[in-house]
């Protein structure tokens, strides 16, 4: 009876998680936040964007408040993921790798766990697939709400201005986020002026 209602439950979540998945959709749409951005595999919106990152707080699994302008002056690689998501657990041992590369160049990743239960829980988590990054947490409706995610795992790449210069859904490889961050990494800038969006251009 227990495992029934246990899986009563979860299969609410997940209808809960594809119906905000499916409104933010038509919003992002809407306001031409997202372009062709790839599924599983690795592929992204192919221009650069250039969107203000918001600068809401979050809570660490110490208790700290947290927000993306305590990293202003560093390249982001912002995920957004749940315990409860199984693309989410393939992408982790990439973004391991991915951190250790990033912290050589004075970058990191910083994620978000939505909707995971409480600290200990991500906490162990954390130590069982060896997450050496910081991880904030935070509830399904506000990443919708702050970064239009369209479903898990969401990733942005946030340069030193604090300014979200690509996205991704779905599990990336180290590989291809690396270099789309080295482009970011060193001045600031890419070497070459790349095709992107004012923010002006696709919405608030």
């Amino acid at each position: 009876m227990a495992e029934r209602a246990s899986g009563r439950t979860r299969g609410a979540l997940w209808a809960g998680l594809v119906l905000a998945g499916i409104a933010a959709l038509v919003v992002a749409f809407s306001a031409g936040y997202i372009g062709s951005a790839g599924a599983e595999s690795g592929s992204a919106d192919a221009r650069w964007l250039s969107i203000p990152a918001p600068e809401a707080e979050f809570r660490t699994l110490e208790g700290k408040k947290a927000s993306l302008a305590d990293y202003r002056g560093q390249v982001v690689i912002l995920n957004l993921w749940g315990t409860w998501c199984p693309p989410c657990r393939r992408e982790i041992p990439e973004l391991v790798e991915l951190q250790a590369q990033l912290e050589e160049r004075g970058a990191t990743v910083v994620s978000i766990a939505v909707d995971s239960g409480a600290e200990e829980s991500i906490r162990s988590f954390a130590s069982e697939f060896g997450i050496d990054y910081p991880i904030w947490i935070s509830g399904t409706d506000e990443v919708v709400r702050h970064f239009r995610a369209i479903g898990f795992p969401f990733t942005l790449l946030i340069d030193r201005d604090g300014v979200i210069r690509k996205q991704y859904l779905g599990p990336q490889t180290q590989e291809t986020l690396l270099a789309d961050a080295d482009v970011w990494i060193g001045d600031g800038s890419p070497t070459e002026t790349p095709k992107y969006r004012e923010a002006s251009e696709v919405g608030p």
